[in-house]
């Protein structure tokens, strides 16, 4: 792999010569760099949320031609959720060390190879490898490489940074996710998964060669201000507290990454299990056809477009943490509703709710990692922070698929888990910007 920033190079007199960004035509000189790579970042987004989000369309079909229980079937999730925990700090350490551009590239082609083994599937083993594969290229591709390289290039304009790159998963479920239910109606399970690893590899590789680590090494600065524009006011408004880099060392002694960690895990726990059961559940407990599912699940990813860009600019003016603890409860009382409903009344009401929370909730929660932590190991510190609330959740989706084989519905487990995602709301309520850690000089 090549480094991250090459450094700057000298020539025979001694100079050296200013790296630069890649010059895009239509948008050379008029556009800073840094939205560009959440440019990039939304599309990464948009392929990864139609094949994360697209998941529990596929366990119908899969179903009905191999006969498999919803706990087998649910599965995988849990498995991937193990390797997730394991690499997420190996792929911070390894986004520090060599930047998102070597991540990505890499990511996209082992993705890529994943999805078309997945539509090569005959058999259980090789439906759990395929998932195993595709979750191991999402780790090099996703979220966590995504957020990080948004937190280096914006301070200011942080969280609405990351809420415009978050609207490609959005626009994943709007679009991406009934694409996909189509072509599986049209063609077949099979060569849906393999064109959609196809398509990965033709869009995900130029894009991700456009990416870089920070704006420094260009002669850039974040948010696009200029030296003497560093510590002014912008926008009428004073900038923001200083950041302070932690060590991962240091971050960890802080009682803020626990509640981070814990709150955030609870979180998952309802967004695991809710998406990965929620069209049999629609379909077998709620009675609903496979279209009218599709749109259920359109109508949340809808929801969450405008939810995106309201917490994008409210959560560079509000404590983040009490925008975090919002959040995980407007989801608990949608994954509650969900429960309870029988109608597709009900089903859209869950739509919706879920919807404004996990809009606001991804974006708010990549931006207070760089704000509480810094940036100088923001990758390894969110790969940590990622893999510790992974363990509350790995169990989640087969267990809720265990208890729906013996009780025959969804409806205990829901009942539950929105109750622990109430706790957790709690914890980012209370989970407050740490004190700047004290060295010695």
């Amino acid at each position: 792999m090549a480094p991250p920033d090459e450094k700057e190079t000298g020539d025979a007199a001694g100079k050296t010569e200013q790296l630069k960004v890649p010059q895009i035509p239509w948008v050379r000189d008029r556009l800073f760099y840094g939205w560009i790579i959440v440019l990039v970042g939304a599309a990464t987004q948009f392929l990864q949320g139609t094949v994360n989000q697209g998941f529990t369309t596929y366990l119908g079909p899969l179903q009905r031609d191999f006969g498999w229980s919803r706990a087998l079937l649910a599965g995988p999730r849990s498995i991937t959720s193990v390797q997730n925990s394991i690499f997420g700090p190996v792929e911070g350490f390894l986004m520090d060390r060599f930047g998102p551009r070597n991540m990505s590239v890499t990511g996209v082609f082992i993705m890529g190879l994943g999805l078309i083994l997945f539509g090569l599937t005959n058999s259980l083993w090789m439906y759990y490898l395929a998932n195993i594969v595709i979750a191991l290229g999402t780790g090099f591709y996703g979220m966590l490489i995504m957020s990080v390289a948004v937190n280096n290039w914006f301070r200011r304009k942080r969280t609405i940074a990351q809420s415009v790159m978050l609207l490609g998963w959005s626009l994943a479920g709007v679009v991406g996710v009934p694409v996909v239910v189509l072509v599986q109606g049209a063609f077949g399970w099979e060569i849906s998964a393999i064109g959609s690893g196809l398509i990965i590899w033709a869009v995900g590789i130029p894009t991700s060669l456009l990416l870089r680590t920070k704006p420094e090494p260009y002669g850039l600065l974040p948010d696009g201000d200029t030296v003497a524009g560093e510590n002014a006011t912008a926008n009428g408004r004073a900038q923001p507290d200083p950041e302070h880099d932690f060590t991962l060392a240091e971050a960890i002694r802080t009682r803020t990454f626990w509640l981070i960690s814990v709150g955030s895990a609870i979180g998952n726990l309802g967004m695991g299990t809710a998406q990965v059961h929620l069209f049999l559940h629609l379909e077998q407990g709620v009675g609903l056809g496979r279209t009218t599912a599709a749109l259920v699940w359109t109508v949340a990813s809808l929801s969450n477009i405008p939810s995106r860009l309201i917490a994008g600019f409210l959560g560079d003016r509000l404590p983040k943490n009490h925008m975090m603890g919002f959040a995980i409860t407007m989801m608990a009382l949608s994954v509650l509703v969900l429960a309870v409903a029988t109608t597709a009344r009900l089903a859209f009401v869950y739509a919706v709710l879920y919807g404004i929370g996990w809009g606001v909730r991804t974006p708010v929660m990549n931006a207070m990692q760089g704000e509480y932590f810094g940036r100088t190991s923001l990758g390894v510190i969110s790969g940590w922070l990622h893999s510790l609330s992974l363990p509350l959740t790995i169990a989640a989706p087969v267990l809720a698929g265990y208890v729906a084989d013996v009780q025959g519905t969804y409806r205990t487990t829901f009942i539950v888990v929105a109750v622990l995602m109430m706790v957790g709301a709690a914890l980012m309520f209370v989970a407050a910007r740490p004190t700047p850690p004290v060295r010695e000089e």
